[in-house]
């Protein structure tokens, strides 16, 4: 052991991949850059968007930047492929700011990118993998790409406004939602009440994380709607389930039966980027909302496509 201390390799690889990138960053982009604390959150830096008047935004990007040859092995013609573990994932996934995984590579000074999307992600058993393309070099050339990840609006802000906006295109716009006021006030904790032209349609949803969907409320809300069908006579539940990737599609469980009550568990994909919330049918056919408005849409199909609901109750429409 040496009487002197030592600075690794690996360490001086990083530092290079951090100073790299923020070269990068205020030269060719022309935007800001800062380094945040070493502390091992996944997480070396951010970049803040600058506009053409050198006026900022606020609008901001958080970096993981990884340097060296060793994360550049893995490759084919069109991409390199980064492969991570599930914590740092489950972390990216949840910040408030989009995350931009970085590769750099020391000996020609190129970094390439690709934004942390559970849409570009490809899911294995003992982790995951993201390519990352060789056309997405860190340069001035992906100012727009940037910019427009960068004003991508937060997961949880879109999914209650696209949803309302499906219902309303699924029953032709003939559907009125309850207000926080007009909510009864001991309706049991689902985050919508609905009326059509023949009943009431109590509706909640369950987004998939990096592990899937938090099944273990699906009990609480089949109590809630339980006991609103008894208390008001509310017999129908709509629990949708939305995933950025289809992966997660595929573990929604069969709802159980209660009395009066017919429910629905309804799949549905969340792009982000171009604002879209689909009905998934069966064999990952996604409906679009105008599939509803043209064409007279059952609990069975749309426009000729399957839909791939799970029911329950005394009746099953597509049995």
């Amino acid at each position: 052991m040496s009487d002197w201390p030592i600075a690794p390799d690996e360490e001086i690889m990083g530092r290079t991949g951090v100073h790299l990138v923020g070269m990068k960053v205020h030269k060719d982009l022309k935007w800001i850059f800062r380094e945040l604390s070493s502390t091992d959150l996944g997480i070396d830096g951010e970049i803040e968007a600058r506009l053409d008047d050198n006026t900022s935004h606020g609008k901001r990007l958080s970096l993981q930047i990884k340097c060296g040859p060793s994360y550049l092995k893995e490759e084919s013609e069109e991409c390199f492929i980064y492969r991570g573990d599930y914590k740092h994932l489950r972390y990216w996934t949840e910040l408030s700011e989009p995350v931009i995984i970085v590769l750099c590579d020391p000996e020609s000074e190129c970094c390439w990118w690709q934004h942390i999307d559970m849409q570009n992600i490809n899911f294995h058993e003992k982790g995951w993998s993201i390519r990352v393309p060789k056309s997405q070099l860190l340069s001035s050339q992906s100012i727009g790409l940037l910019t427009g990840i960068s004003n991508l609006y937060n997961k949880n802000d879109l999914i209650e406004l696209l949803l309302r906006d499906w219902f309303g295109w699924r029953f032709q716009h003939k559907i009125q939602f309850a207000s926080d006021l007009s909510i009864p006030r001991d309706y049991h904790w689902l985050s919508m009440l609905a009326q059509t032209d023949t009943d009431f349609i109590m509706i909640d949803y369950l987004t998939a994380g990096v592990d899937g969907f938090p099944l273990k409320e699906i009990e609480d809300m089949m109590k809630y709607a339980e006991s609103n069908c008894r208390v008001f006579g509310y017999k129908h539940f709509f629990l949708a389930f939305i995933s950025e990737a289809l992966h997660h599609l595929e573990e929604i469980p069969e709802p159980i039966k209660l009395s009066g009550l017919t429910v629905q568990f309804v799949p549905f994909l969340l792009r982000r980027r171009s604002l879209k919330l689909n009905e998934v049918g069966k064999n990952n056919c996604l409906i679009d909302t105008l599939e509803y408005e043209w064409s007279e849409a059952d609990y069975c199909r749309a426009n000729g496509i399957e839909r791939s609901i799970k029911w329950s109750g005394d009746v099953e429409p597509c049995a």
